[in-house]
């Protein structure tokens, strides 16, 4: 159905093909119907859990809904033949069916997390979730569910779930772990490239360490590569004021380096240098600050901020800091809006910043939702831990080929 851009067509097409297989099945067979949001997590067999029922259709702990359509079982009966016989006639075309699952409203839907043949038949998979399948061998399918705000379920996200997924089963990998990047950054603090033009600053504390060691490989390779400095934190530092902790730190660490280098640019650690051929000179030309849009309402996205060493961005940093010292809840990355909020109100107040002044983020800090092999920064944002690190792993070996 992957060339199917109309909804109508897919449906009636899925219900025309299980009709069709059901009718070439011998009696009683099971048919299990899955799109490629579904990935078959353990090999458990179909026939112990669908023992005793006609079909199976399973509910999930999804946000805003329960029933999924990615996984279905149906057993080669006459009364599901006509069953699905009537699901078609419903879903003509013209019939302006509204969604799927309409034509599923008065059939039984087993509940989320349900057992069935001594393992759970479907559980949810998502980017914003943090995944509680690693541990629990007991699951048949994870089903891939949709989050809008992030493009849908991304084929970038569905081609690392299913390469790893894959690894585990087939090779022994561990799941949800990356062992190659275990000797990755030990103490409290590195510093390589020390007295360089351009430095780079990355902080990332032990909660997220999974993904930030991750970064702080490629960071270092590209920064070898292209002669900057990089600076990297892996605890907050001792003399920092009481609650400046997380991105809230950016300022404070911009502030420290900027003296000793003609630029500083703050990444964040959940950032990857996709293609480390293309350099950050061209883009620092003729500018004094760089960040560039973001897709929601602020007129930057923060995780990466480049200042030029001028007294106009000592003040700057000076502002910003004391501005974040005023918001009364930094709990949090994003208590109060987080530091992007604060970040983007000063440029665009202050300095007059808009769309104009910012940069494209197809050229820099492009969400990874966007990505492509020429991007030179990939931000994997709005995702759980164990799932930016697998995307990030697996983003990292791409960023080697070149």
């Amino acid at each position: 159905m992957a060339g199917l851009q109309s909804t109508a067509h897919r449906i009636v097409y899925k219900y025309e093909l299980i009709l069709h297989h059901l009718r070439n099945l011998p009696t009683s067979a099971l048919l299990v119907c899955v799109t490629d949001d579904c990935v078959i997590f353990g090999m458990h067999p179909v026939e112990s859990m669908a023992e005793g029922h006609d079909y199976l259709l399973m509910g999930v702990d999804g946000e805003g809904y329960e029933r999924q359509t990615a996984v279905q079982v149906w057993r080669n009966t006459p009364a599901m033949r006509v069953l699905i016989t009537d699901f078609i006639a419903r879903a003509k075309v013209t019939a302006g069916l509204g969604h799927e699952l309409d034509l599923h409203a008065y059939l039984d839907y087993l509940p989320p997390y349900a057992q069935l043949g001594g393992c759970h038949c479907a559980v949810i998979c998502n980017v914003r979730r943090q995944p509680p399948w690693p541990q629990q061998a007991n699951i048949w399918a994870l089903v891939l569910s949709d989050i809008e705000l992030y493009a849908g379920t991304h084929p970038r996200f569905r081609s690392a779930l299913f390469e790893h997924v894959n690894d585990w089963q087939q090779k022994g990998a561990s799941m949800l772990e990356f062992p190659a990047y275990d000797s990755v950054g030990r103490g409290e603090f590195s510093v390589h490239n020390p007295g360089r033009p351009v430095a780079i600053v990355m902080y990332y504390t032990p909660n997220i360490r999974k993904f930030g060691a991750i970064a702080e490989s490629n960071f270092l390779r590209y920064c070898r590569r292209h002669g900057h400095t990089l600076y990297v934190h892996r605890e907050t530092p001792a003399e920092v004021e009481p609650g400046m902790t997380g991105t809230w730190l950016k300022p404070w660490l911009l502030r420290k380096y900027l003296p000793h280098h003609e630029w500083v640019l703050w990444i964040d650690s959940d950032i990857l240098f996709i293609n480390h051929a293309m350099k950050l000179e061209p883009l620092l030309e003729g500018r004094e600050i760089v960040a560039a849009h973001d897709i929601g309402p602020w007129i930057i996205n923060a995780g990466v901020l480049g200042l030029r060493r001028s007294s106009r961005n000592f003040e700057l940093v000076e502002h910003i800091l004391e501005s974040i010292r005023a918001v009364p809840d930094r709990s949090s990355t994003y208590a109060s809006g987080g530091d992007q909020t604060v970040i983007a109100d000063i440029l665009k107040s202050q300095l007059g910043w808009d769309l104009d002044a910012g940069m494209s983020l197809v050229g820099l800090n492009t969400p990874w939702f966007f990505q492509q092999d020429s991007s030179l920064m990939v931000h994997y944002y709005g995702m759980g831990t164990d799932l930016s690190a697998m995307m990030m792993a697996t983003h990292d070996q791409v960023s080697l080929q070149p």
